[in-house]
């Protein structure tokens, strides 16, 4: 036998019951929507005003406390403003609410890395890579610069010959070729900025740092040629005077080094390092109040390389 019910919809009860439950259901559908909402809103105003978007999505977490895409999204706003400790915190959140979400571990690194944390950077870089099936080159250069930060260059040649084996272009030789070089590896290094050489022969920029590594090598007068070639190719560089300069100094060619020193001064009055370098070419030349000018004015501007030179040789 089946029973019927039936509300009598007159009742105080019965209207109070329905408008309860009426209320309940609306007020559970409007947190959906208003943390999404919210959530959406923040996404949208991302790209035009990431300090709106913050907004938007520290309410978004106010209604939902482990809403772990929020705090994502804005770490992610934050670390654009660079706001970088305080995206910090908002990826560790997200660490800890969801562990799958390995993105963050890069985003960490970045924002040490802005922060001038280089051990905390590498360390969540190195995270990042864990977590990967499959690395890029770009992962494996960016692992490799914060590496050369920490002064691991042996960890740093490692990585960027991993990223050379993926790609082979001209970018790949010069990093790797920075990483030989600083490691003192001068031969390899100067196989890696030949090999950037034959993919671009029209920067000057190569031919300067090959003529550095021949330099370490000994190899003056072929450094020389290098620094003239880059000359050629662009002849406004002050540095490539400087440099030059430099060679021509060693080989004590002292004159001729005079020269380019007043050149690459000429393009840049501002750097103690030329007048300084400039100061020990005159005094080698036997001009020892020219020299100590020279020592002075870097002094002034802040290179101090020539201080007891001044004292000890100066009047």
């Amino acid at each position: 036998m089946r029973t019927t019910i039936y509300l009598n919809f007159n009742t105080p009860f019965t209207t109070s019951l329905i408008l309860g439950l009426l209320l309940f259901f609306i007020g559970l559908n409007g947190f959906t929507q208003s943390r999404e909402f919210l959530f959406n809103s923040g996404i949208n105003y991302m790209l035009v005003d990431k300090e709106m978007a913050i907004d938007q999505f520290t309410k978004s977490i106010a209604l939902d406390s482990n809403f772990s895409a929020a705090y994502f999204y804005r770490g992610v706003s934050r670390f654009k403003l660079g706001q970088y400790q305080k995206a910090i915190i908002d990826f560790d959140k997200v660490s800890k609410l969801d562990s799958t979400v390995n993105v963050v571990h890069a985003y960490k690194g970045f924002a040490y890395r802005q922060l001038g944390e280089s051990e905390l950077s590498l360390e969540s870089f190195s995270l990042y890579m864990d977590s990967r099936d499959q690395l890029s080159a770009v992962d494996y250069n960016i692992i490799a610069k914060v590496q050369m930060e920490t002064g691991d260059l042996t960890g740093a040649i490692a990585s960027f010959e991993s990223a050379l084996r993926m790609n082979e272009e001209e970018s790949q030789y010069y990093y790797l070729y920075q990483a030989l070089y600083g490691n003192g590896d001068y031969q390899k290094a100067l196989e890696q900025i030949n090999y950037a050489i034959d993919e671009n022969s029209e920067f000057y920029g190569y031919y300067l740092n090959r003529g550095n590594t021949k330099l370490m090598l000994g190899n003056f007068e072929s450094a020389l040629g290098d620094y003239d070639y880059a000359l050629t190719l662009e002849p406004s560089v002050p540095d490539s005077y400087y440099l030059r300069g430099r060679a021509l100094d060693t080989l004590n060619h002292h004159n001729k080094a005079i020269l380019d020193f007043n050149r690459a001064i000429e393009l840049n009055p501002n750097d103690g390092t030329y007048f300084s370098k400039r100061g020990n070419a005159k005094f080698a030349s036997g001009n020892r109040d020219a020299a100590c000018l020279d020592w002075t004015i870097a002094n002034n501007l802040g290179y101090y390389e020539d201080f007891n030179k001044i004292k000890t040789l100066c009047e």
